[in-house]
């Protein structure tokens, strides 16, 4: 914690311990509302409440924007329908669609009739869309004007334009409101009052629509690197606009959704300060990886009535955690990349080929590396436990040697195999609409588990009997 926010910390705490009132208001009035919403996630529920309660709406709305969304969300249930709604009307429309969207249609109701009507028109359409579109996270207010209109009125128009959110670009439109053209503030600063602004824009604007997905929005603005892009609706209508402030919130979220998922857990668990409810979270990733290593169980019993011997077979599974967790990582190391490449936008279905062919490269020279080392430590082991009378008897040198080959081959092809798994899974489950970050997870570990060790004993087979 900062020096700053500590002592912030400190003179809150010691007035919620006291009195209240005015001091904590006098306390909050000259902080930064980062600062104040990193001090509430250190108070309890009911210092929280009371905090809230002083300060006025206007800060209240920008401290709730900077708030950890479980802490957010205890917040929202502590206020009434009049108290949301004076703190709505200050929020910006795409932030206030964020705030009031998990509320209850009675209560949803409820503050909006707390809300102007221009501002509530607004929310209601933000949330006609998925929120992790385009339409969901744009902002509807921005500054649009006609094609036959000047310079010198655009900057009039600049002026009158009354928010507190930066202006990036003024959108050109026509008589049905369809995009024309992007006019940069400094096009209005360097040419004439007289200046037409269709003279001075852009035709041919980047632009995002409505149902593009959230990602694809980060994509599109990090690889042209602009401030803000207008979003269009299928027949060109504008409908809002995005600027990279709003990214990087998605950039962050996108990022923790698939930390969370390749752990094998959920980002719900953002959502809650429960203990319970986070163990029911992991729990439902968890319970498939069970039944996933009792498949494998299952398999090496299917094995034990095989043409191996006990002897043989024991001396196999020795090295089987070995062989499923090397192979496991490199499959990992693979659809990291892939799903690195996702987020950056650096791949897409059309470099599929290209991406195939060099990682398939790489798997089988990891997958010979590692086999030649593992079969060289797995024969040796077998004839110096051998040698020590490890109830091994029945192998002599040229049965350790064959124990060699086989985890060899067994780690070659499950490198092989898991490496595929990596490369085809997370472009597979993003063609299907699945989140790719699942391709890395608990769950396809357990799969990847069950394939390794029918191929690794099934090349046993063939190479001891």
């Amino acid at each position: 914690m900062q020096p700053d926010v500590q002592k912030l910390y400190e003179q809150i705490h010691s007035i919620l311990e006291t009195d209240g009132g005015d001091a904590l208001l006098s306390a909050v009035s000259d902080a930064r509302a980062a600062d104040i919403a990193e001090v509430m996630d250190l108070l309890d529920d009911d210092q929280r409440s009371r905090l809230i309660y002083a300060m006025p709406p206007r800060l209240t709305a920008e401290v709730v924007i900077e708030l950890d969304e479980a802490v957010r969300d205890e917040i929202v249930e502590d206020l009434d329908e009049h108290q949301l709604g004076e703190i709505v009307t200050e929020l910006p429309p795409d932030d206030a669609a964020d705030m009031i969207g998990e509320l209850s249609a009675d209560q949803f109701d409820e503050v909006l009739e707390n809300v102007p009507i221009e501002h509530s028109n607004q929310i209601t359409e933000l949330l006609a869309y998925e929120e992790d579109t385009a339409g969901g996270i744009m902002n509807p207010r921005l500054l649009s004007l006609r094609e036959g209109e000047t310079v010198g009125e655009a900057i009039e128009a600049v002026r009158r334009f009354v928010t507190d959110e930066e202006i990036h670009f003024v959108y050109i439109v026509d008589g049905a409101n369809s995009l024309r053209g992007v006019v940069p503030l400094r096009n209005l600063v360097v040419n004439t009052p007289e200046t037409r602004l269709v003279d001075v824009c852009d035709p041919e604007p980047i632009t995002v629509v409505v149902d593009d997905d959230q990602e694809s929005v980060l994509n599109v603005m990090r690889k042209y690197d602009v401030a803000a892009v207008p979003v269009v609706d299928s027949e060109g209508v504008l409908r809002g606009r995005i600027t990279y402030d709003d990214v990087m919130d998605v950039a962050s979220e996108e990022a923790d959704e698939d930390i969370y998922r390749m752990a094998g857990t959920d980002a719900a668990e953002l959502e809650t300060h429960s203990s319970v409810h986070a163990a029911q979270v992991r729990m439902a990733w968890l319970i498939p990886c069970i039944f996933g290593t009792l498949a494998v169980a299952g398999v090496i019993a299917l094995f034990r009535e095989s043409s191996l011997s006990a002897e043989q077979l024991t001396a196999l599974l020795m090295f089987h955690a070995m062989i499923a967790a090397t192979s496991g990582n490199a499959g990992i190391q693979t659809s990291t990349i892939i799903l690195r490449g996702f987020a950056t936008g650096e791949l897409s279905a059309t470099k599929m080929g290209y991406v195939f062919s060099r990682e398939v490269r790489i798997s089988i020279l990891v997958g010979l590396l590692c086999a030649v080392m593992t079969g060289l430590l797995a024969g040796t082991l077998v004839a110096v436990m051998r040698s020590y009378a490890f109830d091994m008897v029945m192998f002599d040198g040229l049965g350790a040697v064959r124990v060699g080959v086989a985890v060899g081959l067994g780690m070659l092809c499950a490198v092989a195999e898991s490496s595929l798994l990596g490369i085809a899974l997370p472009f597979a489950f993003r063609r299907f609409g699945v989140d790719p970050a699942i391709a890395s997870g608990p769950l396809i570990t357990s799969f990847n588990d069950l394939i390794s060790v029918t191929v690794y004993l099934g090349i046993a087979i063939l190479v001891l009997t």
